[in-house]
């Protein structure tokens, strides 16, 4: 812990939450999910910014979804020259963890809407954060 005074301690804590006074929920969950931080839906605005400014860490979660957002990235890529004029969302950007800026219900859909080629997405899937 710092040597500072209470009240100067207080005020750089609250100058450091400044940037995320203006972001609702929504947009601060994005945004740890952005980062690669694994946030679960019901964490409070406090907890979340806590964990972007990194003064806590985010419980391990083992998330269902994930080994699917390694397959459809897996997929993607490997496939890239077939599908790179296609692809609005963030595995545009050829990151592999790109899909991990998507929601749930994002992910689920592309699932769905690419069911003709899950076995191969399948194939891609990794059981790892």
């Amino acid at each position: 812990m710092s040597n500072l005074p209470h009240n100067q301690r207080a005020r750089e804590v609250q100058k450091e939450h400044e940037p995320f006074e203006r972001l609702n929920l929504t947009e601060l969950y994005q945004m740890a999910r952005h980062a690669g931080i694994v946030v679960l839906p019901n964490e409070t605005r406090e907890k979340i910014i806590a964990y972007l400014l990194g003064e806590e860490e985010p419980p391990i979660v083992e998330h269902g979804l994930n080994s699917w957002r390694h397959g459809i990235m897996g997929f993607v890529l490997e496939h890239w020259r077939a599908l790179e004029t296609q692809l609005t969302c963030p595995a545009k950007t050829k990151d592999p963890r790109a899909c991990f800026q998507c929601v749930d219900t994002q992910v689920s859909a592309c699932l769905v809407m690419n069911e003709r080629d899950i076995n191969l997405i399948e194939l891609h899937r990794k059981n790892q954060p």
